[in-house]
């Protein structure tokens, strides 16, 4: 074979060979960052708790459900590395008297939330006073709280036979399965004996039951994986808030052993929360306007159902664990952050959907990846920046994602997969 046509070949192969893009190929154009609210005081009054531990639980300073001063904190920082991240990346000016026109807030109207929105709010454009979409205090949004509102027709039962059907149709096998782990866990909320003192309930003991849900969720879990969710969650609270550790978990848990709970607390919400049937019916409404906000990106129109203005270039949407965890079950995303379990819904971690648009052709991606401060992060509140990140996780997307870094998804596979695994029957119009 000549030169000539060796080289005719070799441009041949070269053409038909896939081109690996990387983010420096791609500007980016949208972020959509998915929180969950930063370190609160557990849901339960303390009367609650103590019902199922050997000893009283160390009192907090504020009612339940509220952001602590420390979870604000712990937002005005992931606010800082946003603004760093994105400044990077273009896709801020940095100056925040302009980049209050090309970000957007939603909350929930909880004031944990839209606390944890304004704490963001508060690093990412320091100085500037910011406006956060919510709804008026005592309605309930169907954003995030869907199983509280009317939306659509839940078959609550189907979906507790959905993760009934993937774990052998009996609760018994969840508690087997974690057996270990709930071993240790009673030591620390029972006593170092595992037993606990008469007159108190042994809710860790009792079989797991998978029910269908009522009031804010479409699955509801009973006995002892319900029990375990709320003291571990506690224990997290307790040492993502800084508390001295003799009063996390009453001294008798270690970071390591944290790590091991944490395991079994995410797998309660992928129980209740993550599993597909019960993730649709919740997040569909959500996932159908950050859909239409990709969309608005794409075309520079607006959109009834998008975030924000086509100008919008940051959008925050301040919620709850449970938004993460349906989000996730619906797109089947994973991940691991460093020191906690699989798919755990840290506080003040978030999902970003980040739209970019290659520069040679015009075409656009997604990527998706999971953010999170690790849990000595947010204990120690330690600055983050580009230089010194919080924990970061980038997601590949079933059905879309490509095998090169970063897992990027194409467009028009990312958009028709959202558009599968929505359900129209539980998607609402915005409501602020």
């Amino acid at each position: 074979m000549n030169s000539c046509l060796r080289s005719l070949c070799l441009l041949f192969v070269l053409v038909l060979l896939p081109v690996a893009h990387s983010a420096e190929d791609t500007d980016l154009r949208l972020a959509i960052v998915l929180t969950r609210h930063g370190v609160r005081t557990p849901l339960q009054a303390n009367e609650e708790l103590d019902r199922y531990s050997g000893k009283p639980w160390p009192a907090w300073s504020l009612p339940p459900g509220m952001l602590t001063a420390h979870g604000y904190r712990q937002m005005v920082l992931m606010g800082e590395y946003y603004r760093d991240r994105y400044v990077a990346a273009g896709l801020l000016s940095g100056h925040a008297d302009l980049d209050r026109e090309v970000v957007y807030f939603n909350a929930d109207n909880d004031a944990r939330t839209i606390a944890s929105a304004q704490g963001i709010a508060e690093g990412l454009m320091p100085g500037e006073k910011v406006a956060v979409a919510a709804l008026p205090q005592g309605t309930v949004d169907p954003l995030y709280r869907p199983a509280q509102v009317p939306v659509g027709n839940p078959d609550r039962q189907l979906a507790a036979a959905a993760v009934l059907g993937s774990v052998g149709g009996d609760g018994a096998n969840v508690d087997r399965t974690w057996a270990p782990t709930l071993h240790d866990l009673r030591r620390v909320v029972y006593g170092p004996d595992g037993k606990l003192p008469p007159g108190r309930d042994p809710g860790l003991d009792r079989p797991t039951q998978i029910l269908p849900g009522a009031g804010d969720g479409t699955v509801r879990l009973a006995g002892g994986m319900s029990v375990a969710r709320h003291v571990i969650e506690t224990m997290i609270l307790e040492y993502e808030d800084g508390h001295p550790m003799d009063e996390v978990g009453w001294g008798r848990v270690s970071p390591a052993m944290l790590a091991e709970f944490t395991a079994l607390h995410a797998a309660t919400f992928q129980l209740s929360s993550g599993m597909f049937t019960a993730a649709q019916i919740q997040g569909s409404n959500l996932v159908s306007h950050i859909l239409e906000t990709i969309d608005q990106a794409v075309s520079g129109q607006p959109r009834t159902g998008a975030f924000g203005t086509p100008r919008s270039r940051l959008v925050i949407l301040a919620g709850h664990d449970t938004n993460i965890v349906n989000v996730a079950g619906m797109l089947g995303l994973h991940w691991i952050i460093p020191g906690s379990g699989d798919n755990c819904p840290l506080p003040g971690g978030s999902l970003i959907f980040e739209l970019r648009q290659h520069r040679r052709d015009g075409r656009y991606e997604v990527r998706v990846l999971y953010v999170a401060q690790t849990l000595e992060q947010g204990r120690d509140l330690e600055p983050l920046s580009n230089a010194h990140p919080p924990a970061l996780a980038a997601t590949f997307i079933p059905d879309c994602s490509s095998a090169e870094p970063g897992y990027p998804a194409p467009l028009d596979r990312f958009e028709a997969l959202l558009r599968r695994v929505i359900n129209p029957e539980f998607v609402a119009p915005l409501a602020n």
